[in-house]
């Protein structure tokens, strides 16, 4: 079997904004104060990690997973796969469901244990038995066989077009836990069992403020790993985070456009990537709270009623990207032209046509923190009540806010950007985990997404434009604003960012020069 080592890959990175700061280092400076001798790579976060478990994590841990955990599949800066703990993997027969993985012989993990097609089996298993991001995308698999020491065989329930994609660093499914590790997950949430580059110093660590990472001695890959250790500090202050870069405290900063005029004042590297689908969810599409929402005219009408360009330019300036749908720019599934434009009449005349010509009142649940979906729901309300249609309003705090969905008939909306067959299995078909509240099923959508799971790669993207027009058509969302991740660093790191592409891991940011 060949490897797919170049094989196209156009997603991102599941999982919000970062942001971040670092540990006290050198009181050094301008954008070039780190040392050249210093061989520590200062990173942050905003968040700190929900686990370092990778079956329990999502976006949010990345920092904190990719020193410790290669994956099965390396997606390079440039969207490629690259062979990582895999060597090789395929579909077998058509269809797409069932699956061949062959791992890189000679692999140790962190504490010892060799890796082996029964270590994936047992790292697959754990992954499955969480309740993390992973689980429902390797829910299709119904068994898994060891052909081999080194190989693994999945078979499918249902189509999965795009298992390759899930086992990189990505989707963390690939981020393969040791034996001992999967023995014992109560340790996974506080420590690392993987196979990559560095390992957690819990001496040097503090759970929720900071993390140091060492070498890993057992490390595969040693040419790889170009620093001696890695920081990651939780700050939740984006001022506080560039300050720290004005004074050379920290290396990279991972944050947001409000920060990004600071940043390119002070000479920093500054690298952007599409990463967040913003605006409102329009969840009670049978209308049982809010009756108009039944009427796909009415849906359609608050899409048109939204300017998008004066909305984005006013809030992300020139970072911001106006959608209208949930792809972006480079998706298999993106359409190059809008389906809603600006058309305050057509609005009108929509919901003259579906006998609310006086207007409605239409409540929303947004979170309080942080202050970016309220911003986006005042200026969405602005344009709203120019058609007649009142926004309501209600802040609660991130956690209530998500698990109130049912009590709403509209919510805030902010996805990381995703292909078509993932985001419908989170957002839009009858059985999605978590963005779905209402179970709203569209039999539509339901057969073009089957047909997309089963197709080949070339049949797929013309099947994922078809499901994502469908999608807009139904008007079940009123996204307004693709909002970027940036990172912003000194010129003393190498961070590699391919434009309109996600950025690389953590584990292969190296010092500048080195590559």
């Amino acid at each position: 079997m060949s490897s797919p080592a170049v094989l196209s890959r156009r997603d991102f990175t599941v999982g919000g904004l970062l942001f971040a700061a670092g540990l006290a280092a050198a009181a050094c400076g301008g954008p070039s104060g780190a040392p050249a001798a210093d061989r520590t790579l200062r990173i942050g976060q905003y968040w700190p990690p929900t686990s370092l478990d990778p079956a329990k994590a999502g976006g949010e841990s990345q920092f904190f997973l990719q020193p410790a955990y290669d994956p099965l599949i390396y997606r390079a800066a440039d969207g490629s796969y690259q062979p990582r703990l895999a060597t090789a993997w395929r579909y077998l027969g058509t269809g797409n469901t069932a699956f061949e993985i062959t791992l890189r012989e000679g692999v140790t993990f962190s504490d010892g244990s060799p890796l082996t097609a029964e270590g994936l089996k047992a790292s697959i298993e754990h992954f499955r038995r969480a309740a993390g991001q992973a689980a429902a995308f390797l829910a299709p698999i119904a068994t898994m066989t060891v052909q081999g020491p080194l190989v693994l065989r999945l078979t499918l329930n249902q189509p999965h077009p795009l298992l390759p994609s899930l086992f990189t660093q990505d989707f963390l499914a690939g981020d393969v836990i040791s034996p001992a590790g999967t023995a014992s997950p109560a340790g996974l949430a506080t420590g690392t069992a993987g196979a990559g580059p560095y390992v957690l110093l819990p001496g040097e660590t503090v759970t929720g403020d900071h993390y140091t990472y060492g070498p890993n001695p057992r490390y595969w890959n040693a040419a790889g790993r170009f620093y001696d250790k890695i920081t990651v500090k939780v700050l939740p202050n984006e001022n506080t985070a560039l300050a720290a870069l004005k004074t050379g405290q920290v290396d990279v900063v991972a944050g947001s456009y409000a920060i990004a005029g600071g940043a390119k004042a002070a000479g920093f590297e500054i690298a952007s990537s599409p990463a967040i689908v913003m605006g409102l969810q329009l969840n009670d599409r049978e209308g049982t709270l809010c009756p108009p929402l039944a009427d796909v005219r009415v849906r359609q009408a608050l899409n048109f009623a939204v300017d998008r360009a004066k909305i984005t330019g006013a809030l992300l300036g020139e970072y911001g990207i106006p959608v209208d749908q949930p792809s972006a720019p480079g998706e298999d599934g993106y359409l190059e032209q809008p389906f809603y434009t600006h058309d305050p009449g057509k609005a009108r005349q929509l919901l003259t046509a579906a006998g609310h010509a006086g207007g409605f009142a239409l409540p929303v649940v947004i979170p309080s923190t942080p202050a970016f979906p309220g911003d986006l729901a005042q200026a969405i309300a602005s344009d709203l009540q120019q058609v007649g249609v009142t926004l309501r309003i209600t802040a609660k705090d991130p956690a209530s806010a998500n698990t109130e969905l049912t009590r709403f008939p509209a919510s805030s909306m902010g996805w990381g950007v995703l292909p078509a067959y993932f985001m419908g299995r989170g957002l839009w078909l009858k059985d999605a985990i978590g963005m779905n509240p209402f179970r709203s099923s569209d039999p539509e959508l339901e057969s073009l997404d089957r047909r997309a799971a089963a197709a080949d790669d070339a049949a797929r993207p013309a099947l994922d434009r078809q499901i994502i027009r469908r999608v807009v058509e139904l008007g079940w969302f009123l996204p307004v604003c693709l909002s970027p991740g940036l990172l912003f660093y000194r010129d003393t790191v190498g961070v590699d960012p391919v434009p309109g592409q996600p950025f690389p891991s953590v584990a292969s940011w190296h010092p500048a020069g080195r590559g």
